[in-house]
């Protein structure tokens, strides 16, 4: 049976939460590794597929997020990987922020890549976060809202993939 990692990092709860429903939705042996609350990481040699998944924050993906890709980038290379990332943006700005989030060789290896929307829970923000946050939905006119059409797309995609690989 094909196992798949599931590596994040959340800040304030809304990567953490597709994740969870990435892991929910899918078939098969499935593990969460959030990497904001690990002192490890397991063995990413013993998985078939890794999803990594992170937010953007002021145009740029988590550093730690940066950070394990950089120094995995060999070993994920030689996996089924699925890329997500959380942002307010949609069409081209997103797409935009989704190809700079991650290595251009994840981005081409990768058999999904998308961008699920994004939350804004004000309580969890620091006063400046909620300041400049508000701001760029306001003069943007953004959308803020997930898609679960688009969590249950890639969830199936990854599963579709690890089905035909056995």
């Amino acid at each position: 049976m094909d196992k798949t990692l599931i590596v994040y990092a959340s800040d304030h709860g809304t990567v953490e939460k597709c994740s969870r429903e990435l892991f929910r939705l899918m078939d098969g042996k499935v593990d969460m590794c959030n990497l904001n609350r690990r002192e490890f990481l397991p063995d990413l040699s013993t998985y078939d597929s890794i999803i990594v998944g992170g937010s953007i924050h002021s145009g740029k993906i988590q550093d730690v997020i940066a950070t394990f890709c950089n120094e995995h980038l060999d070993l994920l290379a030689g996996k089924r990987i699925g890329l997500f990332i959380n942002c307010l943006y949609s069409g081209a700005k997103a797409e935009k922020q989704m190809d700079e989030a991650f290595p251009e060789v994840l981005n081409q290896k990768a058999i999904i890549r998308d961008y699920f929307g994004g939350e804004v829970d004000e309580l969890k923000l620091n006063f400046l976060e909620r300041i400049i946050t508000k701001q760029m939905i306001e003069k943007e006119d953004l959308v803020v809202a997930l898609s679960k059409e688009k969590i249950e797309r890639f969830a199936n995609i990854i599963s579709s993939a690890n089905e035909e690989k056995e």
